[in-house]
């Protein structure tokens, strides 16, 4: 078993797929040995999309079927899918087919899909059913396909920035470097990573990256001033939490800096499903709460779709500019579709007698007041943003936490920043809450930072527990009579289908295995003097090469015999695993079948001792 990503590639990119916003961004080595923060952005998304680093998470596709003489019953159809486009180019092209008279008749054969990825926070471990998603139509599709044409959809724009530049390269000398968020569960972490190998990417060029841990790599790489601006945070020995705060989810991951600026993680990785999105949802709240009855629902669903993008495009940067400027009573306002604005001056649409004073609509136009905005809109997603937080901090393994760093973007909010710097420091008056310049960039940023350095994380918490299975000698204390077998060939009781512990949930994974060779059949201790300990070897080796048999042997010698064979595979098994693990580059049921059929070689009763003297 070997680490199934390319090391030291010419090219990372970084693709980011959000519940809100998606973008990419790539880095070349020599610009990462020079200036590790010199990361590109594509920030040209189509005629008239705001020039960010990121667009909308949307996709047109056109669905057709090509009929030729030999269809039948038996030879249907061919139906042929076409990414037409992508971001704020797929639904500015909806909202012109909608609202064209000439296009609208070939509705039927567009599909638009939006913040797809939401429908993966739930998607459960043993969960079976083929996940789907809706398009605008409310016409049903497979999640995979859609994810993977997303994807593709990124990935080739990308390539066709290179070509235009006329350059070429191999496959080998890309790396892409997907992101995730820590609280997904194994099963969306795979189906993310499926997806983006049949979006064309190969296995050997794909690595995961934990959203929250990508940001904490980008602090890590911010220039002196910048950190000092956050209260040096980042200095080797402090401890802080990552919280990325994004459309859906509050990801958050709990770091220790080492004297070597190299990164500890203190305990596994927590979250909840709490983002910009509830802000959404408690803006349609409050239009439920200030509105009479249902007719302005009405208005709303036989709106124009290109003013119903420009209304969630406002409202979307209303939320993160508000605050921003301060002043005692600022007015927000937010443009109405003109479908909404005839009803209002028509008296169809009215306000509530129960109306909040802090909105109103007239002139054309929703406006809001700013405390109406922090405290209708923002206070409860904020508080339960501090009560994730808190559950992190009252931990034991998070003790010595010294500063709370919010990036994603919803940190870019001056109302979140404040808000939860106060929940935080009411409580925690010793912890600083800060944020990075960009935080909007910080996990993209991050992301291909940890596609050249994949191994700054020297050690890691678990997320599971490994071992085999073996029959290890009975132990009355502990054992069960029943599960007793007699083996002819040393003449004691073994208990059968037990099992050899590792690597146990929740211990922490790091980049040195001791290799030892013992003359008992269960050492006690690694230190014992009753066998021979190698100087402990490096995960990840100075030349990038693999763990290997002769690579062990020479490093496990020591002075004492060579290791055989068999313990040298055995212990190439191990170390590759924990290597694997170490920089997340395989799901876990991946590597527990990888591990299981690569020790299943190992059958006989001497082998299975040899092991359990390796694993012990």
């Amino acid at each position: 078993m070997e680490l199934s990503v390319v090391r030291n590639p010419d090219l990372v990119v970084a693709i980011d797929v959000g519940s809100t916003y998606s973008g990419y961004a790539w880095q070349w080595r020599s610009s990462f040995k020079a200036n590790k923060a010199s990361v590109e952005f594509n920030n040209i998304w189509g005629q008239g999309a705001p020039p960010l680093h990121k667009t909308n998470t949307a996709l047109l596709l056109k669905r057709t079927t090509e009929s030729t003489e030999e269809t039948s019953a038996e030879n249907p159809a061919e139906k042929k899918t076409e990414i037409v486009a992508f971001g704020y180019s797929a639904e500015r092209r909806w909202a012109n087919i909608c609202g064209d008279p000439d296009l609208k008749k070939d509705r039927d054969s567009y599909y638009l899909y939006k913040k797809f990825k939401l429908q993966l926070y739930q998607l459960e471990q043993n969960e079976n059913e083929r996940t789907e998603i809706e398009d605008a139509d409310g016409r049903r599709d497979p999640l995979e396909e859609i994810m993977t044409l997303f994807i593709q959809a990124l990935r080739e724009d990308f390539l066709k920035r290179l070509r235009k530049r006329e350059i070429t390269l191999e496959d080998e000398q890309i790396l892409w470097v997907v992101t995730v968020p820590a609280i997904w569960s194994e099963k969306a972490k795979k189906f993310m990573r499926d997806a983006a190998e049949k979006s064309g990417i190969g296995k050997r060029n794909l690595v995961l990256a934990s959203e929250p841990e990508a940001a904490a790599i980008y602090c890590l790489n911010l220039s002196s001033e910048q950190k000092s601006a956050m209260h040096d945070a980042f200095m080797p020995g402090r401890r802080f939490l990552t919280v990325d705060l994004g459309g859906r989810t509050a990801d958050i991951s709990a770091i220790e800096v080492l004297g070597d600026g190299s990164l500890k993680e203190l305990c596994n990785v927590q979250g909840q499903l709490i983002g910009g999105q509830n802000v959404n949802e408690a803006f349609l709240q409050s239009c439920i709460e200030n509105f009479e009855g249902d007719v302005w629902k009405k208005c709303f669903m036989d709106a124009n779709p290109q003013e119903l993008l420009k209304m969630e495009h406002e409202f979307e940067q209303m939320k993160v500019a508000i605050g921003n400027e301060s002043p005692v009573d600022e007015l927000i306002t937010v443009s109405l579709p003109n479908t909404v604005r005839e009803g209002i001056t028509t008296k169809s649409i009215k306000l509530s007698p129960k109306q909040d004073k802090g909105f109103e609509a007239k002139y054309n136009k929703l406006q809001f007041r700013s405390q109406y905005i922090r405290d209708s809109l923002f206070q409860q997603t904020c508080h339960l943003v501090f009560d994730t937080v808190d559950r992190v901090l009252q931990q034991k393994e998070s003790s010595g936490i010294q500063a709370v760093v919010l990036v994603g973007g919803f940190a870019e909010s001056s109302i979140v920043q404040e808000n939860v710097r106060h929940m935080i420091q009411e409580k925690y008056s010793n912890v600083k809450v800060v944020a990075p310049p960009t935080p909007f960039k910080a996990v993209l940023m991050g992301a291909v930072m940890y596609g050249h350095d994949m191994f700054i994380y020297k050690s890691r918490i678990s997320r599971a527990t490994y071992g085999v299975g073996c029959n290890s000698i009975v132990d009355e204390r502990k054992h069960d009579q029943s599960m007793k077998l007699y083996n002819k060939e040393d003449g004691q009781y073994r208990c059968k289908d037990g099992d050899s512990m590792f690597l146990e949930d929740k211990s922490p994974i790091s980049r040195t295995v001791p290799i030892f060779k013992s003359t008992k059949s269960v050492p006690e201790y690694e230190t014992s003097s009753q066998y021979n300990v190698s100087k402990s070897l490096e995960v990840s080796s100075e030349n990038g090469e693999e763990a290997s048999s002769r690579h062990i042997d020479k490093c496990g010698n020591n002075g004492s015999s060579n290791l055989s064979s068999t313990e040298c595979q055995c212990s190439v098994e191990l170390i590759n695993l924990q290597k694997d693990l170490l920089v997340e580059s395989r799901t876990r049921n991946e590597l527990l079948r990888e591990i299981s059929g690569s020790l299943k070689s190992l059958a006989s009763q001497r082998d299975q001792d040899i092991l359990n003297k390796i694993l012990h």
